[in-house]
């Protein structure tokens, strides 16, 4: 079987010698594996594993705080409806997101 290449105005342009020459340029410089087992590089993961199960509870509980806060509001507006106060004079909950 023969190879067969077709040559026409691109690979006139083209340098085939230096492909190889950059091949083998990269080859020769290859770099030192990432070694994923290093006590560096478990202390890293350590270290995000802890921050990301920080946050998460930190949201749980934030949502928790917000949960309960509103349902207390929710009481204390029935309750002053039951007694017949006006809804515009019971203090509005305010978003905990636009605090600074």
């Amino acid at each position: 079987m023969t190879m067969t290449m077709f040559y026409n105005r691109d690979t006139q342009l083209h340098d085939f010698s230096a492909d190889s020459a950059y091949r083998s340029y990269l080859i020769s410089r290859n770099q030192p594996p990432i070694v994923h087992h290093s006590g560096d590089i478990q202390w890293k993961r350590l270290c995000v594993a802890i921050r990301l199960t920080r946050n998460h509870i930190k949201g749980f509980f934030a949502a928790i705080h917000m949960a309960l806060v509103a349902d207390k509001m929710r009481r204390a507006r029935r309750e002053l409806a039951r007694v017949r106060v006006r809804a515009a004079d019971t203090p509005v909950l305010p978003d905990r997101r636009s605090v600074p």
